[in-house]
């Protein structure tokens, strides 16, 4: 079951290449701000763009020097061609990074259908009806782009069956409280990546399989260090690897491909829009939104819950808001007298030996 999840994120441009030439409309979303039913409910598949790294020299070319690498990595994917299946592309104005990819995919991109949300920094009752505004908006283009009506059934339907997803998941994350976790780190973020690539039908039939399986599986990880990731935009499953075979083993994360993208279900009560917009904004927050302490709290929460010994911080480089935020999150931890380790890298993995050598001493320093 693992190697088909494996298969959907690492083949998902032939895959996707594949279900398109069979008729299946492809939505491509940016950020996990968008929420992703409104497509579902349009009846497209929303998958998430993503660069394959390596090589952005075409993308560099549109975008300044400061543009963190994954928004360049994604750039060149759709300026390769390797994105051009794609029915719609919509953004949300996340930060800076993301904002410049939207512009330029706008303007020079073949997609016949892109929008962008606008994203309030704070939840206020006052923030949640402008976003569900712009939710309005975003569903009335969609219908006009269309020439469908996307009914409040139809809303409802998808809000259930991502519901069931978020449900799975957070059953998955359970699992990895416990003294063995019988599931790696780096399988976790290989099984959350595929969620953002599949039919959530067929993932969550898969999902469900999974953790049937992973009730027998017996793993020893007394000796593992217990790790909680935290940081930018990660898709690379290599990245997780390089640490937990120094001896860790990655329990719970703060992350955009992990808890920010599953946490928190949508309400099925009342008008599906108004219950979208307030779930979007007020999910486990980005380190964009405004205050930090419920996104700091979490974070200390995770600590505990995970019974976790060591943090280790990501941060893309250029990517301002999460290295903004580290200093702010390491003063709120002090209290709970956890190390952290801050690890600066791209959105490509690269530097395996500067990589092991910074989490080993890391680790001797834990003990």
């Amino acid at each position: 079951m693992m190697e088909e999840f494996r298969t959907a994120y690492r083949n998902r441009n032939q895959i996707l290449q594949q279900k398109s030439a069979q008729g299946k409309k492809i939505a491509g979303w940016i950020c996990t701000y968008i929420p992703e039913e409104i497509l579902y409910a349009a009846g497209m598949l929303p998958i998430r763009v993503v660069g394959s790294g390596g090589d952005t020299s075409t993308a560099d070319a549109y975008l300044y020097s400061n543009i963190c690498s994954f928004a360049r990595g994604c750039l060149e994917e759709g300026m390769s061609g390797r994105y051009d299946f794609l029915e719609a592309y919509v953004a949300v104005n996340t930060c800076d990074n993301i904002r410049r990819l939207y512009d330029v995919w706008s303007a020079y991109g073949k997609t016949p259908f892109k929008h962008i949300l606008a994203l309030p920094h704070k939840v206020t009752d006052a923030s949640a009806a402008l976003f569900q505004a712009e939710v309005e908006c975003f569903k009335d283009r969609l219908e006009q782009h269309t020439g469908q009506k996307i009914t409040d059934e139809n809303i409802r339907e998808a809000i259930s069956l991502y519901n069931r997803t978020r449900e799975l998941l957070c059953r998955l994350y359970e699992l990895r409280k416990s003294e063995n976790p019988p599931i790696s780190g780096t399988e976790v973020l290989e099984i959350v990546l595929a969620s953002m690539q599949m039919d959530k039908v067929e993932y969550n039939q898969k999902l469900e399989q999974l953790l049937k399986d992973l009730s027998g599986r017996k793993k020893d990880a007394s000796d593992k260090i217990r790790l909680l990731l935290v940081g930018s935009e990660l898709d690379s499953a290599e990245y997780l690897q390089a640490i937990e075979d120094q001896g860790g083993i990655v329990v719970a994360d703060d992350l955009c491909n992990g808890t920010r993208y599953f946490s928190d279900p949508v309400e099925m009560n009342g008008d599906p829009l108004k219950a979208l917009a307030r779930r979007y904004l007020s999910k486990a927050p980005c380190a964009r939104m405004q205050p930090a302490d419920e996104r700091n709290q979490r974070v200390k929460k995770m600590v505990q819950d995970y019974n976790v010994r060591g943090i280790i911080y990501e941060t893309i480089m250029f990517c301002d808001i999460y290295g903004e935020n580290y200093p702010l999150l390491r003063e709120e931890l002090k209290d709970q007298d956890v190390p952290i380790l801050s690890l600066s890298r791209e959105a490509a993995f690269s530097g395996a030996g500067q990589l092991k050598t910074r989490v080993q001493a890391f680790f001797e320093s834990i003990g």
